[in-house]
């Protein structure tokens, strides 16, 4: 039986340092900001990398060069263990290879990730994105701000001060789900190095008005963690967005901005930047 333990920074070589899949759950930095929220345990055999979600009592896909063999693994783990044999988050592909094994799977719109190019989200070119160059515009007339590195932990310490106090008033209340954001975020700044993230803030009049945390993968990919604004000041978003991107990811092909999560406004603005690429994720289930 496959042996699932807690991840710790020390597994991050057993993860993929390539955008293989491009889907944001296959990589070592979702598995380390989430796993105390959302009970993230690992297994690693000869055949894969193995990881179970205690929330949602589901596995993800098995990150392997052999999937029929690594399913027979999980399979027989799952008859061993009593766990139902359910997968989420699995790509579009590889569901299709599940689906011949035997598996039942089904679309997760919610869960699909949003991909743009950096050259679109730097240039916001054409009449599609003019609100965006009009946002960014207005912003640059009405405010006098600066831009940062967040190159030292006195900035992200305010940069979490900033998410726990003015990003949170904005919210309807503490729910589970921006508690276990808040945690996720602290992981990110109380290990910065270690996880290879970059970023930067926005001050205007001194005062810090927005922030973003990301990750570069690859030259085909990266990953955009967290983007908190104060939305007092109109078009930060278009700002901060366009900011980080030129400034790091100009010689990556392809930005992750995450899943919807079928929340409507998060969907709202996903789509109004018309994304190159979405990365369908599916579900699987088998009955053993």
């Amino acid at each position: 039986m496959l042996q699932f333990y807690t991840p710790s920074l020390t597994d991050k070589a057993l993860f993929p340092s390539y955008s293989k899949h491009l889907a944001y759950e296959y990589f070592f930095s979702y598995v380390d900001l989430w796993s105390e929220a959302i009970g993230i345990t690992i297994a690693k055999s000869d055949t894969a990398l193995y990881m179970h979600l205690q929330e949602d009592n589901c596995f993800l896909l098995p990150i392997t060069e052999d999937l029929p063999k690594a399913m027979t693994e999980l399979e027989a783990h799952c008859k061993d263990s009593g766990h139902r044999l359910h997968l989420e988050c699995v790509p579009a592909q590889e569901a299709l290879i599940l689906q011949q094994l035997g598996y039942t799977i089904e679309h997760v719109p919610s869960l699909d990730d949003y991909l743009y190019t950096s050259e679109k989200l730097i240039k916001l070119s054409g009449k599609k994105l003019q609100s965006k160059r009009n946002h960014i515009s207005q912003f640059e007339r009405e405010y006098t701000y600066s831009v940062r590195a967040l190159s030292t932990k006195e900035m992200r310490d305010e940069c979490y001060k900033m998410a726990s106090t003015t990003w949170l008033d904005s919210k309807e209340g503490l729910t589970k789900e921006i508690s276990d954001e808040l945690g996720a975020l602290k992981r990110a700044f109380d290990h910065w190095d270690e996880l290879g993230f970059l970023g930067i803030l926005v001050c205007v009049d001194h005062n810090l008005t927005a922030f973003t945390v990301g990750e570069i993968i690859d030259d085909q990919m990266a990953i955009v963690h967290f983007e908190k604004a104060d939305t007092s000041y109109k078009g930060i978003y278009s700002v901060i967005n366009q900011l980080f991107c030129s400034q790091y990811l100009s010689d990556v092909k392809y930005v992750n901005r995450q899943e919807d999560a079928a929340v409507e406004g998060l969907r709202k603005a996903k789509r109004s930047y018309k994304p190159d690429l979405m990365v369908e994720k599916y579900r699987a289930t088998k009955s053993i």
